[in-house]
């Protein structure tokens, strides 16, 4: 198992098309990011909560959903562990994919927020009210770190989510459109069936073949045997 996620580890950075420095200023954010997060959360027409009471009024509603993690990823000191329903979906895919390649889950450590209980550096235009943001612990070694940041730009040069890297507390804020990553999710969950469906007929196919030339051998051998044992009567005492 270790030799697998070292080899998974290896395979994410080599495949890899953005540097370190490309990287780097991709997580930087600006203005411009946080406004365009903004702009989806209004357009989507998603209520942005004012306080706890809000939340757990969405949380009812069905807008906003529990999350609580799983085996791939802890969901750490979040006072209000509630998200949009593609946020948990993004935590679910990113988590599994996070842990096989690293043997470690990923660490969530807020997600939904209401306007009156934000940090004070929080900024004006902040999704997480709207429960459509996430924060991620940044990883201590460097290859699981730069794994993380490899796929999360990767979602972000699909279009599908917009990430900062932050540095007062050290973490990942990660904005998930809704709408878009439910479609690229579907795709590549359509995409991944397809894969294990070839996947398990070249397995089949390899099995009847040996199963085959078993058969075979076995048949050989039975003939032989009659051949020899084909006699006189008396022979068979």
């Amino acid at each position: 198992m270790k030799q697998f996620r070292a080899v998974a580890a290896g395979l994410a950075l080599l495949m890899s098309t953005t540097t370190a420095a490309e990287a780097s200023d991709l997580l930087r954010g600006s203005r411009r990011s946080m406004q365009r997060q903004h702009s989806v959360a209004v357009q989507s027409g998603y209520r942005f909560v004012k306080t706890p009471r809000d939340a757990e009024a969405l949380l009812a509603a069905g807008e906003l959903v529990e999350v609580r993690g799983n085996a791939d990823y802890d969901v750490s000191r979040a006072s209000f562990p509630y998200a949009r329903p593609e946020v948990r979906l993004f935590l679910e895919r990113l988590g599994r994919q996070y842990r096989e390649a690293t043997g470690a889950p990923l660490v969530v450590t807020s997600l939904a927020r209401p306007s009156t209980r934000q940090p004070a550096n929080a900024h004006k235009l902040s999704v997480h009210p709207a429960g459509m943001a996430v924060d991620l612990r940044v990883p201590r070694d460097a290859a699981s770190r730069r794994w993380l940041e490899d796929a999360l730009v990767g979602l972000e040069r699909r279009g599908v989510v917009d990430v900062t890297r932050e540095r007062r507390p050290p973490h990942y804020h990660v904005a998930i459109f809704p709408e878009a990553y439910r479609e690229y999710a579907e795709e590549r969950a359509a995409a991944e069936a397809l894969e294990r469906t070839r996947t398990a007929a070249t397995v089949m196919a390899a099995t009847a073949s040996v199963a085959g030339a078993a058969a075979t051998n076995r048949n050989a051998r039975v003939v032989a045997a009659r051949t020899a044992n084909s006699g006189p009567a008396a022979w068979f005492g």
